[in-house]
């Protein structure tokens, strides 16, 4: 997996709020998460795509 692998650059992870706790989940799976947890569903955003991108180079 790449540096940049991780829940909180997929564009899947949503940050909710509970009972006055901020909560972080997958939208797409509905479980909670956390930032720096890895799965293999794992869709990177836009974003963290060009710098993967600009990595390889």
């Amino acid at each position: 997996m790449s540096r940049f692998h991780c829940c909180a650059t997929c564009q899947h992870y949503a940050v909710e709020k509970r009972n006055g706790k901020q909560v972080t989940k997958c939208a797409r799976l509905g479980f909670d998460t956390h930032p720096k947890y890895q799965f293999n569903c794992w869709n990177p955003k836009d974003h963290v795509r060009k710098l993967m991108e600009k990595d390889k180079r």
